[in-house]
């Protein structure tokens, strides 16, 4: 890995090392320096939660793209047919231009199997294919959590900062308004919560919060029952503290959910599935004794 130095040079210089700071690639003492000056500079902290956002966009729609079982071979027979035309009899400086030009003949043939990918912010049509086709494997009512996590968290234009802890449980309605401080006691740390409100999709209601950390998102999203839905018919990943957590992979996204009563509560994110899963089940008890508590 490349490490960079930093000299002077106040926000301008930050600046420039921003994306080194994200990618965790500078030396202890510039990062301190990066990170004094975020501390008393809100302009520079604005935009590195705007590179962080974006990164994480990008991530995601990385993710979201299967890799084609048939890619491999591909790429391999082009790289053949390159080879037998006497690039490896003609030394190093040959060997490297072949080298790049494998490459840039793998980033042409994923370009081409990467021509669906996540949809526009603005295209309202185009996210909501995007989510029936990502959640097309899962069960009904795992498909609750992951369309509005999608609709809600990763379809969204943040602001610069996120809102005050007090405005978003104002959001959250007076039902809900004490949930904020059970939720973060039992999320891990070093996340930060950036939405929490009340919203809408697919014509239902959901209680939504959003937690960041290095760019990843992840959601607890909460919806009451409709009728006839049940985790049950599942087979339960873990049953801490005697609540079943339910658990499926959609795409990049991992889902866990749990029962509380008249609500269906879920955990979504991009981790991995055994951390998903942890972390759905160290939230689920405390959620699940504040859902229990609402009136019908």
């Amino acid at each position: 890995m490349n490490r960079v130095t930093f000299g002077e040079g106040g926000c301008n210089q930050t600046r420039k090392y921003l994306d080194s700071y994200i990618s965790d690639e500078l030396l202890v003492e510039t990062n301190h320096k990066v990170l004094r000056h975020l501390e008393i500079c809100p302009i520079c902290s604005a935009e590195l939660e705007t590179r962080t956002r974006l990164r994480s966009r990008v991530k995601a729609a990385v993710r979201s793209q299967p890799v084609p079982s048939e890619l491999e071979a591909q790429v391999r027979e082009q790289v053949w047919k390159r080879r037998s035309g006497g690039w490896y009899p003609l030394g190093r400086g040959r060997w490297a231009v072949a080298m790049a030009a494998s490459l840039g003949l793998l980033a042409s043939v994923w370009m081409n199997y990467s021509r669906d990918r996540m949809p526009d912010l603005s295209d309202g049509p185009g996210q909501s294919d995007y989510i029936r086709r990502v959640s097309s494997t899962l069960a009904a009512v795992l498909k609750v959590g992951l369309g509005d996590h999608i609709h809600c968290s990763i379809f969204r234009k943040y602001p610069a900062s996120p809102p005050h802890v007090e405005k978003m449980e104002a959001d959250l309605g007076p039902f809900f308004k004490g949930l904020m401080p059970v939720v973060r006691a039992s999320i891990p740390n070093g996340y930060r919560v950036i939405m929490a409100h009340q919203c809408s999709y697919a014509g239902r209601k959901y209680i939504h919060l959003t937690f960041e950390k290095g760019g990843e998102l992840l959601s607890l999203v909460i919806a009451r029952r409709g009728p006839g839905e049940s985790m049950h018919e599942l087979s339960a990943a873990a049953e801490p503290s005697g609540i079943p957590i339910y658990h499926s992979t959609a795409g990049r996204y991992e889902v866990a959910g749990f029962e509380a009563g008249d609500f269906l509560a879920y955990v979504v994110s991009g981790l991995n599935g055994k951390t998903n899963i942890q972390i759905a089940a160290t939230v689920a008890p405390g959620v699940r004794d504040f859902l229990m508590k609402l009136p019908g």
